[in-house]
Parts: C-alpha cells; sequence; structure tokens
C-alpha cells in the first residue's frame, strides 16, 4: 500500500494518508487513515469541514524522510493561522507529526525574514513578515500578517525559530533580515540580533 503523510494548505494540519486510486477525472484520491479520525478521502475532508478552496501537499512518503524546508513550511502554515498560542501551536504541529511518524532530513536551513510597514494597515494590519527559504528562490514559506506592533511581530519570529530549531532539531545556520531603515531604527536591538545579516529593504507593499 502507498502511504504518505500530507499538510492543509490552510492551517498546516497534517494527515497520514493511503492512496486509494484515481477518481473519474483521473485524479489521485488520499485517504485519510490518521489514527483517531474517520477515515475519509481528503476531497471529503474539504467537503465535510467546510474548508473552502483548502489544498493537500505532500511533506514526505511514508518511508522518506521528509527534507526540512517542508517541515519549516509547515510550521509556517501553522504560525498563519494559530488556534490557541503560537508557541503551544507549533509544538503541537510537531508532537502531531512525530506520533504519526513523519521524519525528516536534518541538513541545515538557510531562512530569510522580510520585515515591513503596510501602507495600508486596515488591510493587512500595520506591519508584516514574509519568510523565505534562502537554498531556494522558489520556496516562500509564510506571510504573517497584522501586527500592530513591531516588538510582538519580532517575538513570532523568535518563537517560530525556537520550533525549528529546539523542538524539531533542525539547525538554521543563517538567519537574514531585510527590513527598512525607519524600521530597523524602530527594532529593538535584542529583536535585531536574532539575526546573522541586517540589510535595508528599498521596497514595500502599496
Amino acid at each position: 500500500m502507498t502511504r504518505a503523510f500530507m499538510y492543509d494548505s490552510l492551517c498546516g494540519m497534517v494527515y497520514r494518508c493511503e492512496f486509494a486510486g484515481l477518481d473519474e477525472y483521473g485524479h489521485a484520491q488520499w485517504l485519510n487513515i490518521t489514527p483517531g479520525e474517520e477515515p475519509k478521502t481528503l476531497d471529503d475532508v474539504i467537503e465535510d469541514e467546510d474548508l473552502g478552496d483548502t489544498r493537500f501537499f505532500l511533506i514526505a512518503m511514508a518511508d522518506d524522510e521528509a527534507l526540512p524546508d517542508i517541515i519549516a513550511k509547515v510550521l509556517g502554515k501553522v504560525m498563519e493561522c494559530p488556534v490557541t498560542e503560537l508557541g503551544a501551536d507549533l509544538a503541537f504541529a510537531i508532537k502531531r507529526m512525530k506520533q504519526l511518524g513523519v521524519k525528516w532530513d536534518k541538513e541545515p536551513l538557510e531562512l530569510e525574514f522580510r520585515v515591513f510597514e503596510n501602507r495600508h494597515g486596515q488591510r493587512r494590519g500595520k506591519y508584516s513578515f514574509w519568510v523565505e527559504d534562502k537554498q531556494d528562490t522558489m520556496c516562500f514559506i509564510a506571510d504573517i500578517d497584522e501586527f500592530d506592533d513591531l516588538h510582538e511581530l519580532f517575538e513570532w519570529i523568535r518563537t517560530y525559530l525556537y520550533a525549528l530549531e529546539v523542538n524539531a532539531k533542525i539547525p538554521i545556520i543563517t538567519k537574514d533580515l531585510r527590513i527598512s531603515d525607519k524600521l530597523r531604527q524602530e527594532a529593538r536591538k535584542n529583536d535585531l540580533g536574532m539575526f546573522n545579516h541586517v540589510d535595508e529593504d528599498y521596497t514595500y507593499l502599496s
């Protein structure tokens, strides 16, 4: 039987799945076989739980190790959609993956964070940040909105890095920050001190 681990594009929920063949349109059908949950296809999960246009992405096949940037993406999705407290949500996601049998490579990551101020705060909050994989320009990890306090934003980054490095035990050898000179002057020294390099960002969102 072909088995794999998937995560959803909404909140990074992880599922253990089994390949159930192709539907009439030739699309792969995956059956959710997560212990303690009702066995149903992922399409049925979307419909029954009213998840809208949620999609599912592969973490790894059951016999393979996941790449560290995929684990970073799963946790990025959790960070985009926190349920309770961010640190607890990230710890729960890692615990769930381990319980389901997900294993991952411990190769080091190189991450870049872009922190910026939104011109139209009512749409995205006053501040936002992005996370990207420096080793793969096509790997966009997370997009986090709705911060009114710059220090709180950096606390989220700190919590995310802790989850990756301490809970998931994935080394991060490069932590770069791109930020405008204005926000750099407003940021606390201990927040900027999290990063290996701090570069000026001349772009912004309209």
